[in-house]
């Protein structure tokens, strides 16, 4: 026969567990999740994505998983983050995702509304590289070789919208010239038509492409950094180049659909500052060309509605269609 006591200490047990339940969200995840990166591997947003999945997995007790799903300029991972109904689905955001809404006339998701900002994660910086036999050793010298022979050059991209395409089509305004657009699938296919001579120049990711600066195959023109990189003291920002209009930074960071529980935002935003501060992680990826930066979830969910009107304006005024 149950006694008084113990229905006493079972009512205690049961009001106290909702506090650490709901409290501390223990509650999530209860089942592995999957971490989209909306590109193919490989590309500058794999390396975060996967030191984020690792650390997760200890913090959490479940198994994090990356998953690579390129297409559409980021369109194709994000609408399955966005459309996620058991809230164990992340996915990385970065530039183009703030782009599209101005490319399509159709988005399959709204991107202010269902995807929730976790955290910055990182700026990556762009640089713009040419094939090593391109007859031009510095901006002024490439400027006088586009304006010599207008529409014979050619520039590669990771597709319509992708971030190297905006700042192909962003630098011919400033500059007043005409250079050539190819669209590639993805950065990574971009990058190889460069290095086998079929564009050239590009502005591609500093990770991906200083593996092919440092061998010769490529040369580096300018970065998009504020100030010079560490690893390339030599090459000289835009302004130092003469452009200090060409503020443009690439960036990423983590997103999670409005079916993730109450409380799990604030978790993760917390995990992410915890994994990327650790000791030698950020000079480790600036080795790579990545820039780690955190942020709280409303400071990067104010960076995302800034930089939609501002992508916004350079498309209509390029005329820029998705293809």
């Amino acid at each position: 026969m149950t006694t008084r006591r113990q229905l006493l200490q079972a009512s205690g047990a049961l009001a106290l567990a909702p506090l650490a339940t709901y409290g501390q969200t223990p509650a999530w995840p209860s089942k592995p999740v999957r971490l989209v990166v909306p590109s193919a591997g490989g590309s500058p947003w794999d390396p975060i994505a996967r030191h984020l999945a690792e650390r997760f997995s200890k913090a959490f007790g479940q198994p994090f998983f990356v998953e690579n799903r390129g297409g559409g300029t980021g369109l194709i991972g994000m609408d399955q983050v966005a459309k996620s109904i058991d809230g164990h689905t992340l996915g990385v955001m970065f530039m183009p995702h703030a782009v599209l809404p101005a490319l399509m006339e159709k988005m399959p998701y709204d991107t202010l509304k269902d995807l929730v900002p976790i955290s910055q994660t990182q700026w990556t910086y762009n640089v713009l590289v040419m094939r090593s036999n391109v007859a031009a050793n510095n901006m002024n010298q490439l400027i006088e070789l586009v304006r010599k022979n207008p529409g014979k050059l050619v520039y590669s991209s990771g597709g319509t919208g992708s971030p190297a395409h905006l700042m192909g089509e962003y630098f011919k305004q400033l500059t007043g010239t005409f250079i050539l657009h190819v669209p590639y699938r993805g950065p990574v296919a971009a990058l190889q038509g460069l290095i086998g001579d079929q564009s050239d120049l590009m502005f591609a990711s500093l990770a991906s492409a200083l593996p092919h600066i440092r061998s010769g195959r490529l040369r580096a023109i300018a970065v998009t950094s504020t100030e010079r990189l560490e690893v390339l003291p030599d090459t000289p920002t835009f302004a130092q180049a003469g452009f200090s209009r060409f503020d443009v930074r690439d960036w990423a960071g983590l997103v999670g659909s409005t079916s993730m529980p109450a409380g799990v935002v604030d978790r993760l935003n917390s995990e992410v500052a915890s994994a990327l501060s650790e000791p030698g992680v950020a000079q480790r990826f600036s080795q790579m060309g990545v820039y780690v930066h955190t942020s709280k979830a409303s400071a990067f969910g104010d960076w995302i509605q800034r930089e939609i009107p501002k992508w916004a304006q350079v498309v209509q005024k390029s005329n820029i269609k998705m293809e």
